[in-house]
Formats: C-alpha cells, sequence, structure tokens
C-alpha cells in the first residue's frame, strides 16, 4: 500500500492482482499532482529517446525566450516528478 510521506501520496506498486483499484488509484495520485494531462498526452518529440532526447529538449530549451522557456521548464518538472512518483 501507498503510505504519506512528508504528506504527499506515494504511487502503488502492482503487484499483479486488483488492477482497477490500483488504476483507480494511480490516476488519483498524478491528479492530485496536476500530472494526469502529461500521462494521457505525454511529452511531444520528434527526437529518439534517451540521451538524444535529453539533448535536444535541453538545447531546445536554451535557445528559447522567456514564456516558452519557463513553460518548457515547467513541462520538463511535471515529466520527472511523474517519473519519481512511479
Amino acid at each position: 500500500m501507498a503510505g504519506s510521506r512528508d504528506g504527499e501520496l506515494q504511487a502503488l506498486i502492482f503487484n499483479g492482482e486488483n488492477y482497477k483499484f490500483w488504476s483507480i488509484r494511480m490516476k488519483t495520485i498524478f491528479k492530485s499532482h496536476g500530472l494526469w494531462e502529461l500521462v494521457e498526452k505525454g511529452i511531444e518529440s520528434s527526437n529518439s529517446k534517451g540521451a538524444d532526447e535529453f539533448d535536444a529538449k535541453k538545447k531546445e530549451k536554451e535557445e528559447l525566450s522567456g514564456a516558452r522557456k519557463m513553460i518548457l521548464t515547467e513541462i520538463l518538472m511535471k515529466d520527472a516528478k511523474a517519473l519519481g512518483l512511479i
């Protein structure tokens, strides 16, 4: 089961049983952190995965300015937070 750490919900590890409960719980956790849309839609990328994708995102981030840079930073932070919850 998920416990609380510093008042935050933690993701459950799926053990192969009770998928319906697990999936509802996971969706609730991601929604409570404002991450569900990211889970459903992901991050658009035309590059390959892994280090190349990270490097491309980093380069793109450096080339952006102002508001677009802040938006990209927020999306990348949400992505990292979602991975951390998993």
